[in-house]
């Protein structure tokens, strides 16, 4: 890494606008794509979210000794 903080800061912003327009251009080829990705994933996420809650739901029960 850099000692010149200029420098340092440069890289940065450098790196930062890189993956700024990458994630534009990606974002350009799949915008068809991305109302069904949406769906799905906050689907999948109900679902993990779901099964976790009823294992930590059944973990917490203990039945009658």
């Amino acid at each position: 890494m850099p000692k010149n903080r200029i420098i340092y800061i440069g890289l940065i912003v450098f790196v930062a606008s890189a993956l700024l327009w990458i994630g534009a251009e990606l974002t350009k080829r799949i915008d068809w794509l991305l109302p069904y990705t949406a769906g799905a994933g906050a689907g999948a996420l109900l679902i993990v979210f779901g099964f976790l809650q009823e294992t930590w739901k059944s973990r917490s029960l203990k039945p009658p000794a």
